[in-house]
């Protein structure tokens, strides 16, 4: 099947990043929150969250219409719709209606709802592409270890960061409604969303992910401390440390008075 169309590529991502926008889907860096942690160990300047476009009814029908028209446009043949635990199936299930195709519910602990998958073929329908972690680790091996096979993956959003390459890599063809890409972040300064300099921040971010987080790191020493002292986020500061090796030894003496029991309040 022919790739989509350009122009009509670019306007679906438009609409459907303006909605995510109006709706309240992304957070970014400020005065305040000079980063955000990634559930990788990676920081970065903004986070999103894909199922706020449920807020609004039209946005949403827009959502799933756009991922219809993509996936009948350019994914190709396919038996059924599979949606990870939980947030997939927000879209996926829709999807699954609009197509008229069997939907599978899986679950982390193996377990599966919905569709037979013994010899048929799966397109997963996600609400966010990321890491991929999850598709690697769970929805892939569900489906083959039944005897079926996931031939692509459409996300609503798709953040182009480790996620994309591991999937590509697992031979998971990949196709999404938004991209995260320039040319977002473009519409978001042009809808006045993000400012001249933020749009340099998340434009410079996808130049170099590691010069971006080294950066931001570093240049905020107090925001890590605080990030380290906190019970509930220690273990993602660790994640963190374990992730920016060339800097971890800054990072561990930025910590120090907080593990010889110093750190103010």
């Amino acid at each position: 099947m022919p790739n989509m169309n350009q122009s009509l590529a670019i306007a679906l991502q438009a609409e459907n990043l303006r909605n995510l926008l109006a709706t309240g889907a992304f957070q970014f860096v400020d005065e305040r929150t000079p980063w955000f942690p990634y559930t990788s160990g990676q920081v970065g300047p903004y986070y999103v969250q894909s199922t706020t476009i449920e807020k609004d009814g039209r946005a949403y029908a827009t959502a799933i219409e756009s991922l219809v028209r993509l996936i009948r446009e350019q994914a190709g043949a396919f038996d059924a719709i599979s949606g990870g635990e939980t947030r997939d199936w927000d879209f996926s299930n829709p999807v699954a209606v609009a197509l008229q195709k069997p939907h599978l519910k899986m679950y982390k602990d193996g377990r599966v709802l919905g569709a037979e998958i013994t010899g048929r073929t799966f397109l997963h329908v996600a609400d966010l592409n990321n890491e991929g972690s999850s598709v690697r680790d769970y929805w892939k091996p569900i489906i083959e270890q039944a005897g079926g096979r996931m031939v692509g993956l459409v996300s609503f959003v798709d953040r182009l960061e480790d996620g994309f390459e591991l999937l590509k890599s697992l031979g998971v063809r990949l196709w999404s409604v938004v991209p995260l890409d320039a040319r977002a972040w473009g519409i978001a300064r042009a809808s006045g969303h993000v400012s001249k300099t933020l749009y340099a921040e998340l434009v410079a971010r996808q130049g170099n992910r590691d010069a971006w987080a080294e950066c931001a790191l570093l240049e905020h020493p107090d925001y890590f401390r605080k990030f380290y002292r906190e019970a509930q986020t220690r273990a993602k500061a660790d994640k963190i440390m374990s992730t920016y090796r060339r800097i971890r030894t800054d990072l561990e003496r930025i910590v120090s008075p907080v593990l010889h029991g110093t750190s103010t309040p």
